[in-house]
């Protein structure tokens, strides 16, 4: 047993493990083996099954039998409530002190928990969340990118991050060991969003402070059915609903909500949106540009981008064709 775990062998805090799980009936099983893989001693592991459609609950009530000397078990909703409620659920039935989240077709490393909880442990009442490095899979396992923070795409920051978390979300989900007392002091997640966790990590930033730890301790699958791959409008929409929630805390951060709302808007134009021009007027207002304007203008007289699309490309072919 490690130094950073021996302190743990009688007094460890109770962590709880969760699983958001839906349609990943393929994959379900190699994560709840990583889970049980994990070299911490005192955790709990809870499995919300989100009303698959394959067969997923039969692999998990497998799984549990097969396990039954491990602390686990599995609560499966009748209908299908989205990703922020099942997070809901997971939290008002966690008994942890800390809580992490993972979802069906991801994988944790056996170190995951050891050295997070001896961070927060070993920190003040400040610090609410620890999370840490991640590495990309393909959908039969092997390691596409050994280290997200290492392709310098993002870069991690520690301690206050909540102007760096709005100019994007650079925190893998599922590295992350969060005190259970936050989320009486924040709430629950937004169960109006399309997806948690941007939301919830700028809501916990306004309270608390973030650790860093180097080193990777998931795996994020990346394959066909996952959920970011889906539901662009949704998830466009969602987060221009979030970001107005942290409109005037700050002059910066109302100027980095403004670039937001102006790249988002127009997300939501191109994809065809009836909300876009709700959100392109705000655009509008902030930034008085003529392709703001322009945008504005097409939105409201219902034209829509795909035919402006077609516009465009005739216009330069018959530039071409006299030129």
């Amino acid at each position: 047993m490690s130094d950073v775990t021996s302190q743990y062998t009688t007094t460890a805090p109770l962590v709880t493990v969760g699983v958001a799980s839906f349609n990943n009936a393929s994959y379900i099983g190699a994560t709840l083996d990583s889970i049980r893989a994990i070299d911490y001693p005192n955790l709990e592991l809870l499995v919300v099954d989100d009303c698959s459609t394959d067969d997923s609950v039969a692999a998990i009530e497998a799984w549990l039998t097969q396990n039954s000397d491990f602390p686990g078990r599995l609560i499966a909703n009748a209908t299908n409530q989205g990703v922020c409620r099942v997070c809901n659920r997971f939290i008002t039935e966690a008994h942890g002190k800390y809580v992490c989240l993972i979802g069906s077709d991801d994988i944790y490393l056996p170190h995951k928990l050891s050295t997070q909880v001896a961070m927060l442990e070993a920190a003040s009442e400040k610090v609410g969340v620890v999370y840490s490095d991640v590495a990309k899979i393909d959908p039969h396992g092997k390691i596409t990118v050994p280290s997200v923070y290492g392709t310098g795409e993002v870069v991690p920051f520690a301690g206050d991050i909540w102007l760096p978390m709005l100019r994007v979300n650079f925190i893998p989900a599922m590295t992350t060991l969060i005190r259970r007392s936050c989320f009486d002091v924040v709430g629950l997640y937004d169960e109006s969003l399309a997806y948690e966790d941007w939301d919830m990590w700028l809501r916990l930033a306004r309270k608390y402070e973030f650790l860093y730890q180097p080193e990777v301790t998931a795996l994020y699958r990346i394959h066909g059915g996952s959920a970011m791959h889906k539901r662009r409008a949704q998830v466009a929409e969602s987060s221009l609903l979030l970001l107005q929630k942290h409109v005037g805390i700050s002059a910066e951060g109302d100027e980095i909500i403004n670039e937001h709302t102006a790249y988002y808007a127009e997300v939501l134009y191109l994809l065809g949106s009836p909300a876009s021009s709700e959100w392109l007027a705000r655009r509008w207002k902030s930034k008085r540009d003529m392709r703001s304007f322009a945008l504005l203008s097409l939105a409201k007289l219902g034209i829509p981008a795909h035919t402006m699309q077609r516009v465009s490309s005739w216009v330069k072919k018959i530039r071409g064709i006299s030129s």
